[in-house]
């Protein structure tokens, strides 16, 4: 199993979200759990990023909400962000 690690600013940025859209809570921490158990699981639409994200990846949990995160070991994954898909890589890429 995955263990999770989380970035101050992934925390900031969920709590954005569910503040906006607090129906999107269940749903985030059911791909979590997901992720936690088959990280490739190919619901999760896990991807590498490029770029000035090269070394990150990243996984849906709708069509338009990723998490991108970075592997720290084999079995532990740090969350960097959570947001819309513009967003959370317009966001990111300014850090």
């Amino acid at each position: 199993m995955v263990k999770i690690r989380l970035s101050g600013n992934f925390d900031i940025s969920y709590k954005e979200l569910i503040r906006l859209e607090p129906e999107q809570k269940a749903i985030v921490w059911e791909r979590v759990k997901i992720f936690q158990k088959h990280p490739l699981d190919t619901r999760l639409r896990n991807h590498k990023l490029k770029g000035k994200l090269s070394g990150k990846w990243a996984f849906s949990v709708t069509d338009d909400i990723r998490i991108v995160y970075e592997w720290k070991t084999k079995n532990v994954a740090r969350f960097l962000a959570i947001g819309r898909h513009g967003k959370v890589y317009r966001n990111y890429r300014s850090k």
